[in-house]
């Protein structure tokens, strides 16, 4: 064996070895795993179990237990302790520092502390098996079947490193089972139905198979955040503020199209991050603040697969001793205050299940918040798991308390940990449509005791009230008495309530306070612009009064407005509240006092000898503010006009035609014709052989002409054209530019000839191209049908002794299929040098043949191609090519024979040209 094979040989054996003895890497958490299959899913579903009522205990004993975590004053020992719920009686305890809540797995209790995961025998206490943690924050786990299945995380709060590890493990050995790790973060795992369900990175949920730890499936959140996902008898379900359930839907990804609910509770105090505990995060083993605040809720069996059902048509939310109920529609059902902070609590059928942190439990009926049942332990703790399902321990309801008294309780009670809760009641006392709820508020508002942030709280609740005025009334009528110990209103809550009531009823006791020099700087503002916006006019002598009486009065001297520092880093100055009590009386008056009051205005804002300065200028900047508001309303004004002139112009634009058709062309001409005639009438003494005038030019989408070539292409002819035809208007069209052609016919509408012209029949749209030229030199025989006595067309002829008047019109020719350019327009110039092009205004007939040593005029009826000789004199009548200096305006050809109409072949040179998008473009060669 050489050196080479020696070293392959190691090579494999090092490979073997490193996949007996390394790592296992599964098929799990790739980022090429497809996710969102919907055949995936529907395997999934069907390997779920049937959903079932959740009317028991899951732990192995089938009893109500509570597993609790003890608090430890001055450095005391921590416990253990796990407890029958109905009796309080305590079944165990040990000494454990958990730094996670307790979690009750079948015949398990598992906690974890810093350093390890443990694990404890249910029905006696006996640790079974300890797992060490790999610098990893422990999440929480689940268990189906024998195998208990738990995640760990790193970075789920932020930071640099980003570590996740699931973990199964049998439930009584301890023995792993498998593990994955990856670079990510993890939630706490559910299990059901032999597949395993792992949030991964806040968006995914992974799908393990328990047996094999392989993912075979991944659901993705596509505009949702996964913070959790739980096992219930009813199914699995995830989600974050809103909830979830597995369902055929899932695989859609969105929230709209999955099946979602999202508890309809509105705003809450130190509003929770998610409706259920974050499977990211570590649930405290130790007081902590964390498991105060949370919502609860129990789904229960749906009537269908794709639906939510929530155990008793019930949500409640906990805030420390306080616990509120909302039906499914949000509506708070009741409150309640209990002795102890809520730690844990389970909702029932019956009503919710709470655990408190002296050790009282309360069962708190589900209609009326009452206690139902309730056991004291007098366990000083710090978390606790529950599983109590289906308990039932009986008692009476009682009678519903008034939600009204109950929240009134709530905000006077004394606890202020529990501000924002007791604010949050304000709130919801506010919403209570009765009247007497307005007096509750002011009474609530004059408490002595009552915190700043709640007096703030009910001022906002009063602005809300629409009914309950009488009592504002009441309040404001009283008056300070110091003998009599009378407290004056509280102002500052109650005008701007009967602001937002617009209670003009009010104006009489507010115009007292405003006057009364016992009313509070601080609320005068408030007052006067109160009396200003209820009063109206008939406030106006009042507001004249005060602001006559305090212009210059030293108190009312300060700054109207708040000002910044007027040097970096000094203090802002704060508005002076008498100040601008002054400022919003000159400002009724400006805007109520009709002409004597703006006269009254305009001559204390010029008395700065005694009006203070910055009444003056706030005077002066009413008027400057009307100005620049009537500026604007006119640049408004000026603004919707051109809008709706371009909405206009958009419309009429849209309505255009794409480009102008030649009737239209035509139209236009007939409506111009004045314009034009002296120009054929000036060509035609020139040239009395005249016969027709050709204008061809293009048309710009304004509907001006330019670029105007006229045959004949005398000077006179042309420079008189091209300045009448720029001044027509055309109709406007969208196309950018088009080409365009007019025809005039000198001669048109005398008598036609005897025997009139045969038609021309249009073709097969299958026909070959010749068969146009076919055709047209069958009709060439038509020369020979006129009678003798009329005088041929191609004869030689004097002009009329009278000059005829010019008649405007376009000739026409339908062009046959295959023949799109039949109607080429004559370019005089360009025919003369071409050989072969036509110069005649006949039949126009394809394949004249040219021979030598031919003499004489071939006019054969019939024939398809015509023969001419070169060198022999002689007058081609139809098709003839090869002469020299023949002009392709007609002016060669003879005068038309009798007297008669235009003849038919003279139709296809007033035919109109070939449409093209742009003039550079070139016509399209004919066919031949």
């Amino acid at each position: 064996m050489n050196l080479r094979t020696n070293t392959r040989f190691a090579i494999a054996l090092t490979a073997l070895f490193a996949v007996a003895c390394g790592p296992q890497y599964r098929n799990a958490f790739s980022y090429h795993f497809a996710d969102n299959e919907e055949a995936q899913l529907a395997a999934i579903l069907e390997q779920l179990p049937e959903a079932s009522q959740d009317d028991a205990p899951e732990n192995a004993l089938g009893q109500p237990i509570a597993v609790v975590t003890t608090h430890a004053e001055d450095g005391g020992e921590r416990q253990i302790v796990a407890l029958r719920v109905d009796s309080g009686e305590t079944m165990w305890s040990v000494a454990a520092d958990a730094a996670t809540q307790p979690e009750i797995l079948g015949d398990v209790v598992l906690i974890s502390t810093r350093e390890r995961v443990i694990a404890y025998d249910l029905s006696g206490g006996r640790q079974l098996w300890a797992y060490d943690l790999p610098d990893l924050a422990y999440v929480g786990a689940t268990r189906d079947g024998d195998t208990i299945y738990w995640s760990a995380t790193v970075g789920a709060l932020g930071g640099a490193r980003r570590v996740g590890h699931v973990v199964a493990m049998d439930a009584r050995s301890g023995r792993e089972i498998w593990r994955h790790e990856v670079q990510g973060v993890f939630g706490q795992p559910a299990a059901q139905g032999g597949l395993v369900f792992v949030p991964w990175e806040r968006q995914n949920i992974a799908v393990l198979d328990e047996a094999t730890g392989d993912e075979v499936a991944r659901l993705r959140s596509t505009d949702d955040v996964i913070a959790w996902a739980f096992d219930h008898p009813t199914g699995i379900y995830y989600g974050g503020r809103g909830v979830y359930r597995l369902t055929h839907r899932s695989v859609s990804g969105t929230r709209a199209e999955s099946t979602h609910i999202r508890p309809p509770l509105g705003e809450l105090p130190r509003q929770p991050e998610s409706v259920f505990p974050d499977g990211f995060v570590p649930k405290p083993g130790t007081r902590s603040a964390r498991g105060r605040i949370r919502v609860y809720f129990n789904p229960a069996p749906a009537a269908d697969a794709e639906s939510i059902h929530i155990e008793g048509d019930t949500y409640y939310f906990a805030y420390y001793r306080y616990v509120f109920a909302y039906d499914l529609e949000g509506n708070l059902r009741w409150s309640r205050i209990l002795e102890q902070d809520v730690v844990n609590a389970e909702a029932m059928p019956h009503g919710l299940l709470t655990f408190g942190e002296q050790g009282q439990m309360h069962l708190l009926d589900v209609e009326t918040g009452n206690d139902r049942w309730t056991q004291d332990t007098g366990l000083a703790t710090a978390s606790v798991a529950l599983d109590a399902a289906g308990f039932s321990p009986g008692g009476e309801s009682g009678e519903t308390r008034p939600l009204r008294q109950s929240l009134n309780e709530m905000v006077v009670d004394p606890d202020n940990r529990l501000v924002a809760a007791r604010a949050y009641a304000i709130e919801r006392l506010a919403a209570i449509e009765d009247e007497e709820i307005t007096r509750d508020l002011l009474d609530l508002y004059q408490q002595q005791s009552m915190p700043g942030a709640l007096k703030e709280a009910i001022r906002e609740s009063l602005r809300t009230r629409r009914s309950g005025a009488q009592f504002l009334m009441e309040a404001l009528a009283r008056r300070y008495d110091y003998l009599e110990d009378t407290q004056a209103p509280p102002l500052e809550a109650i005008v701007p309530a009967l602001l937002e009531m617009e209670h003009a009823e009010a104006v009489p006791q507010l115009i007292h306070h405003m006057m009364d020099h016992e009313t509070p700087a601080r609320v005068l503002p408030d007052v006067v612009r109160a009396v200003v916006r209820l009063g109206g006019e008939d406030a106006v002598p009042a507001l004249r009064s005060f602001l006559v009486l305090y212009h210059a009065d030293s108190e009312f001297q300060g700054p109207v407005a708040d000002q910044a520092p007027e040097e970096e880093g000094g203090q802002p100055v704060s508005a002076d509240p008498e100040a601008r009590a002054l400022a919003f009386a000159a400002e009724g008056i400006f805007e109520h006092g009709g002409v004597e009051g703006r006269e009254l205005l305009a001559s204390l804002s010029v008395e700065t000898a005694r009006t203070h300065e910055p009444i003056a200028a706030y005077i002066q900047g009413l008027y400057q503010s009307e100005r620049e508001a009537e500026e604007r309303r006119a640049q408004e004004e000026e603004a919707a006009a051109q809008a709706a002139l371009a909405e206009a112009a958009a419309e009429a634009e849209a309505a255009l035609p794409n480009r102008l058709s030649q009737e239209q062309v035509n139209q236009t001409f007939a409506a111009n014709a004045d314009s034009i005639r002296e120009c054929v009438a000036g060509e035609l003494e020139r040239n009395p052989r005249l016969n027709q005038v050709r204008l061809v030019f293009i048309l710009s989408s304004d509907g001006q002409a330019s670029e105007l070539t006229v045959a004949p292409n005398s000077d006179p002819l042309v420079e008189c054209m091209r300045g009448q035809v720029a001044d027509i208007e055309f109709p406007r069209f969208r196309q950018r530019r088009m080409r365009a052609n007019f025809v005039v016919s000198i001669r048109g509408g005398t008598e036609e000839v005897e025997g009139g012209q045969p038609a021309v029949q249009p073709l097969p749209e299958d026909a070959p191209w010749w068969a146009w030229s076919q055709r047209r030199a069958a009709l060439r025989g038509v020369a020979e049908q006129v009678p003798a006595e009329v005088e041929p067309w191609w004869a030689e002829r004097e002009p009329p002794a009278e000059e005829p008047e010019p008649v405007f019109a376009v000739e026409t020719h339908e062009c046959p299929p295959g023949l799109p350019n039949c109607n080429e327009p004559d370019q005089a110039s360009d025919t003369q040098q071409q050989q072969g092009q036509q110069a005649s205004a006949g039949q126009g007939q394809q394949g004249a043949q040219t021979q030598q040593g031919q003499q004489g005029q071939q006019a054969q009826q019939g024939q398809q191609g015509q023969q001419a000789q070169q060198g022999q004199q002689g007058q081609a009548s139809q098709g003839q090519q090869g002469q020299q200096g023949q002009a392709a305006s007609g002016q060669s050809q003879q005068g038309q024979a009798g007297g008669g109409g235009t003849p038919w072949w003279a139709a296809a040179a007033a035919e109109e040209d070939e449409e093209e998008e742009e003039e550079e473009e070139p016509a399209p060669p004919r066919r031949r």
